[in-house]
């Protein structure tokens, strides 16, 4: 997932010019917004220049018009465009898209969509233009983004700021806008660092219902926080259980009509997730959400995962949606620019990316992201600046209008060449392409066809039999008006449509939280040694009768609890936090689990889950072995191509390895030890090592991998943060988790038994960093 949050502000995206590139003082614009005409409509190109000379390339790059003056254009078909003007030593260039007209019919509420987050990146007055461009293109759905800290800077005073302006421009369109808040204001968690959570749920819960109120009939849908399960909310999900409760209830009073989604996951299935569904949160949203930015054919995989989850908490029924998939291009021109090839690699991974989602039983996706956006050196945006298109922009009105309802029928996958189909509403629809290059021939069952690439340009076919021969490559196109044989020998698992929940939540909510300092996200767990804590019990009434009950901890073997129970009473709307004593017990390996279990008179009270690990670097080790990698001739020089990498040894034993980078990009230094051969790690239980670095810093993470045979590598997916001094690691084999960079594992595991090479190393964003490594050992830590 993204690496760094949206920021409301961002003065890279404050410029505004009327042509995507321009020498000299030549300018071109049109009256179009985003330069987006519909299809039939004249192509009209305004420009102060006398007589300039112009051509028209369209994707390919293909010349389809000329001129000399004047520059209007009839009759072009649907597609992407670029139009180049000179006039003496001035030239101009203007990119623009022809695509299907939908502003004359009713709103659409498609399948196909995407996430603008425009209230936080783009400037005032450019809101009606874009939601202009969507609902031309027939896209009927927006993500946006909302800041509970901007709008409530102190308690209780509220300005809506730019956030009115965002939901009248888009309502006047007719495009549906599904919001979403992560943040709180400093005042909700006064005196508390490192947190965005706000220490009194009704806080919350009045803010969700003051939002529901306030935009009822201008936003359609609110979510509960993006990303919870990694940095974005820095605490564990027990505490996002209880707001993710509150503000449901929140939203649902203030409109209980309104649509509520569960906060974003984008880990693919992981402990968070396992942790929030076991405290009852299924009763507290209705549309789950997920995002991903793999490349599109891991969408089945990982969705499979998370219905499974659904399932099991008897959810499975509902809507899923898929609210952010986007592909990372790397800026490499002036101004955060990309390259026209990877302008087209966007466009066609666009097609793709809604393909298989959909086919994998998402019942709505949004493409990240519509505007501009550049982050750490990578553009996302379909949108240049000045809000002209890319291709990739072009390429979602194409599929939104070409797939319509976009009711998945089958999928094929054979040698190289994959083929979906879908019906919009009107007629079948094919969308293939193929690894490589080729001719291929497609049974079609229809006399003719009409074959449109993936910026929707259209050409009638006929067929020979009822079979099409196409040429094929890695880029999509679509093949409309199929016959019904086409879908013969498909896959055609189809999920069923997902239902909104008639929910019925408890008023009372519960929230937890240990005060402990040091929090693992990976595992959703508080990090423990063997001394006592203490651990808070929130409980808030937002019904309006009173409530009794009391609340029992249910604990791990051997833990104690001082006191062991408490007695609530909460008047409505009422808040009362009871106090508890936390003793663990001897240490063990893995997750440990506190589970509180409600005992109310509403049987509907869902309980709260924490979760704890014990810290192995102060555990003592009942076993161990040293792998002799002290010595720097044991270690390989494996670094990103943007840096060079030196190892010589510590002058306090063990390697010390030196990372220099020179250019930006992804920055890691991994020396690798290869054992020649597969090792056998399964009479152990983790690896133990020292290491140290040039500073204590924050932004720079040590990391241990193991490399199987195959080359599938597994790792501690948070690390250990850079210090100074010497410090102890200890990484468990059951915390270790594939990393997506490498080879897929056929088994899905870690093998212990079969071993091939261990990496300890540091990702950072430093020019110059260094770490030292010694003792590198494996261990047992408990029988």
């Amino acid at each position: 997932m993204r690496t760094s949050s949206l920021l409301p502000t961002i003065a890279a995206l404050l410029a505004f010019a009327s042509v995507h590139a321009q020498e000299a003082k030549m300018t071109l614009k049109t009256a179009r917004p985003g330069n987006l005409f519909a299809f039939g409509q004249k192509v009209s190109v305004q420009t102060e220049a006398k007589d300039p000379a112009w051509r028209v390339t369209d994707l390919d790059g293909a010349e389809v018009a000329k001129g000399k003056g004047a520059i209007e254009i009839a009759g072009l078909p649907h597609g992407y465009y670029e139009l180049v003007a000179k006039a003496g030593e001035q030239t101009a260039k203007l990119a623009f898209g022809v695509v299907a007209d939908h502003s004359a019919k009713e709103p659409p509420s498609g399948r196909l969509n995407v996430d603008g987050a425009t209230a936080w990146l783009e400037r005032q007055g450019r809101h009606d233009a874009i939601a202009q461009m969507l609902r031309t293109a027939g896209i009927g759905w927006v993500r946006e983004r909302f800041s509970w800290a901007g709008t409530e800077p102190e308690k209780g005073k509220v300005a809506w700021q730019q956030y009115d302006a965002v939901a009248e421009a888009f309502t006047r369109h007719g495009v549906r806008v599904y919001q979403i808040f992560h943040d709180s204001p400093a005042w909700s968690h006064a005196g508390r660092k490192n947190t965005r959570n706000p220490a009194d749920l009704r806080d919350a819960y009045a803010f969700a219902k003051r939002l529901a109120e306030h935009y009822k009939g201008r936003v359609q849908a609110w979510e509960v926080w993006n990303e919870p399960d990694i940095f974005f909310w820095p605490d564990l999900s027990d505490t996002f259980a209880g707001l993710q409760k509150a503000a449901y209830l929140g939203f649902k009073a203030g409109d209980p009509t309104l649509p509520v989604l569960i906060g974003s996951f984008c880990r693919g299935r992981c402990a968070f997730d396992e942790n929030l569904f076991d405290a009852g949160i299924r009763d507290y949203f209705d549309i789950f959400n997920w995002h991903i930015y793999a490349p599109p054919d891991a969408y089945p995989a990982t969705l499979a995962r998370y219905l499974e989850l659904l399932k099991r908490h008897g959810c499975g029924e509902r809507p899923v949606w898929l609210t952010e998939a986007g592909i990372r291009l790397q800026a490499t021109l002036p101004d955060g620019e990309i390259t026209a090839a990877d302008e087209r690699r966007q466009a066609d991974f666009v097609p793709k990316s809604f393909a298989y989602s959909l086919a994998a039983g998402t019942d709505r996706h949004f493409f990240f992201v519509l505007p501009y956006y550049l982050e750490h050196g990578v553009q996302f945006g379909a949108l240049r600046k000045d809000l002209s298109p890319r291709p990739g922009f072009v390429a979602i009105a194409a599929a939104a209008d070409i797939l319509g309802e976009a009711r998945f029928l089958g999928l094929r996958q054979e040698a190289g060449l994959t083929t979906f189909a879908f019906h919009n509403g009107k007629e079948r629809v094919l969308l293939a392409w193929s690894d490589t290059a080729r001719e291929t021939e497609l049974h079609v069952a229809a006399d003719k066809v009409v074959v449109a690439n993936v910026v929707g340009r259209r050409h009638e076919r006929a067929t020979v039999g009822g079979k099409l021969k196409l040429a094929l490559g890695p880029s999509p196109q679509y093949i409309l008006g199929v016959g019904d044989e086409t879908l013969k020998g498909l896959d055609s698992t189809v999920r069923p449509e997902g239902k909104l929940p008639a929910n019925q939540p408890s008023p009372i909510v519960l929230r937890a939280q240990a005060h402990v300092p040091t929090l693992d996200k990976d595992s959703d767990s508080y990090v423990i040694g063997d001394e006592a804590f203490a651990y808070a019990v929130e409980a808030v009434n937002f019904g309006d009768k009173p409530a009794a009950g009391r609340i029992a901890l249910e604990l791990p073997a051997n833990w104690k609890a001082e006191p062991s129970e408490a007695a609530v009473s909460l008047e409505p709307v009422g808040r009362v936090v009871s106090e508890f004593r936390i003793t663990p017990g001897a240490v063990a390996l893995g997750p440990q689990r506190i589970r509180l279990k409600p005992a109310f008179d509403d049987s509907r009270v869902a309980p709260a889950v924490s979760s704890f690990r014990f810290d192995l670097a102060r555990v003592k080790p009942t076993k161990e072995l040293a792998l002799g990698l002290d010595e720097p001739g044991k270690w390989q020089r494996n670094i990103s191509g943007n840096g060079t990498m030196e190892s010589a040894a510590g002058k306090e034993g063990g390697t010390r390895f030196e990372a220099t980078f020179t250019a930006p990009g992804d920055r890691w230094c991994y020396p690798k030890s290869d054992f020649g051969r597969a090792m056998d790690f399964s009479a152990w239980q983790a690896i133990s090592f020292e290491y140290r670095c040039h500073a204590d810093d924050e932004a720079t993470a040590v990391r241990l991998q193991l490399i199987e045979p195959g080359g599938a590598c597994y790792l501690t997916p948070t690390g250990w943060k850079a210090r100074k001094d010497w410090t102890r690691a200890t990484a468990a084999f059951a915390d270790l988790a594939w990393g997506g960079y490498s080879p897929r594992d056929p088994n899905g595991a870690l093998d212990l038994r079969a071993i091939r090479a261990l990496m300890i190393g540091l990702n950072t964003p430093r020019d110059k960093a260094w770490l030292e490594a010694r003792n590198v050992r494996l261990v047992r830590l408990a029988e």
